[in-house]
């Protein structure tokens, strides 16, 4: 599903366009005219059918030269691994992510809590991806002729960040599940979630120049993104905390 020049939406479960396993968040592609890159990796459950989706939009997957996550959660980092056995591609995770995914460490990213509630089923597990590499604010990502930039997004996870993609048609921010449409937030009951670091979070996004703004999950913004940080503003500065996503 193309949504400019140079990205396409190749992966989305159940709170999206069902594009690819139902536990999965929205998995984007970035075409940097030759080489290519996906934003975050879904669950790991059936990776091949975001492979399948990457084909279907004119794309050779063996292109695939960085897999880029926003944070380890399972339904974006979990299909890490099954996507670097498949394609090659180099993994990135911020900061100690990385470590996570390489020992397959479930407790530091919450999943048995995820999991004995319901979110993820009950044989579940987090696959190891021994190739993760730590990547931190300050770093560059070229994709071609893109380039991906992390910054420090720190609230829905103690260890999140976000990318301002630079050389498409439009500036863009790929927020993970930092902040959602209409200024929605997805806080969770789990020791690394802090609406304090949200608030700060979100004052740093309120700073910088986007114009598409495209979420771990649910709608994408193509021309207002901005406006959504702005809702999520609003409400902080009245001393009140946004609607969460899973309302």
């Amino acid at each position: 599903m193309r949504l400019t020049q140079r990205v396409h939406l190749v992966g989305s479960g159940a709170t999206g366009a069902d594009l690819s396993n139902p536990y999965d968040c929205h998995v984007y592609l970035v075409d940097g005219g030759g080489p290519l890159a996906l934003i975050d990796a879904g669950v790991g459950l059936e990776p091949e059918l975001i492979l399948a989706n990457v084909r279907a939009a004119g794309f050779d997957p063996a292109n695939i030269e960085t897999v880029a996550l926003t944070h380890a959660h399972a339904d974006h980092g979990g299909g890490s691994g099954p996507l670097h056995e498949l394609t090659g591609a180099e993994v990135l995770a911020p900061g100690p992510a990385a470590d996570w995914l390489r020992q397959a460490d479930e407790e530091s990213i919450s999943l048995p809590r995820a999991r004995a509630g319901g979110t993820y089923p009950s044989d579940f597990h987090l696959p190891p991806c021994s190739s993760a590499v730590s990547i931190a604010e300050g770093d560059t990502i070229q994709v071609g002729e893109a380039r991906l930039s992390p910054i420090d997004t720190p609230g829905h996870a103690r260890v999140h960040v976000s990318y301002l993609l630079e050389g498409d048609d439009r500036p863009g921010l790929f927020g993970g599940d930092v902040v959602f449409r209409e200024g929605k937030i997805l806080l969770l009951s789990t020791p690394d979630c802090s609406i304090q670091d949200l608030v700060v979070t979100m004052r740093r996004l309120g700073e910088l120049d986007f114009e598409a703004l495209y979420p771990g999950h649910a709608g994408v913004s193509l021309r207002r993104g901005r406006q959504h940080v702005d809702a999520a503003l609003r409400v902080f500065d009245a001393e009140e905390i946004p609607p969460n996503f899973n309302a």
